[in-house]
């Protein structure tokens, strides 16, 4: 399914708190440990390829992930996982979501500004964590640009729209399950 294609692009299966949110087991645990152990070096190794096999590896790891889940966690986890990166990922994560939805064309031209205008304020943002490297008093200003995005966007849905996307997202959790902040 859609769904199951769409979960292996996330590593946030491999956080703590997510795993407590999902009540994963220890054996599970274990499960998914051992895989982060195999996928870790070629993780590194990948960082200085080109864009090309970096998409290729992406690719890869994806179906790989997508593989594991569906045999280390059960359908209840496996969508509340998808709920918990719909929330990490917001409206402006991937256009999946956007078919999903149904989003229309106007719509989509509308979304595409709201956030190039983001990105624009964020940049400079991300710029200064390199000068500065003091990330810690900067990413509180990129999740307030993303809170707001967010919020600019789920106003140009419709109000069925609205319901559906409601429904996708699950019960809400705290940021610092999703984030390190």
């Amino acid at each position: 399914s859609k769904m199951t294609h769409n979960i292996g692009s996330s590593f946030l299966v491999f956080r703590g708190k997510v795993q407590r949110e999902l009540k994963v087991t220890k054996e599970q645990k274990e499960k998914l440990d051992q895989h982060l152990q195999e996928l870790l070096p070629d993780v590194m190794k990948v960082l200085q390829k080109s864009k090309g096999e970096r998409e290729k590896y992406n690719q890869k790891t994806h179906e790989e992930m997508a593989a594991v889940l569906k045999e280390t966690l059960n359908e209840g986890q496996r969508r509340r996982l998808r709920q918990l990166e719909l929330q990490k990922e917001g409206l402006f994560g991937n256009g999946e979501v956007w078919k999903d939805l149904q989003v229309t064309d106007e719509q989509r031209k509308q979304f595409m500004a709201e956030i190039q205008q983001t990105e624009k304020k964020i940049a400079p943002l991300m710029e200064e964590v390199q000068k500065s490297g003091k990330p810690d008093e900067i990413r509180p200003k990129v999740m307030k640009l993303r809170e707001d995005l967010q919020g600019k966007l789920e106003v140009l849905l419709t109000d069925a729209q609205k319901k559906q996307w409601k429904e996708m997202l699950g019960k809400p959790v705290d940021l610092s399950v999703l984030f390190d902040l």
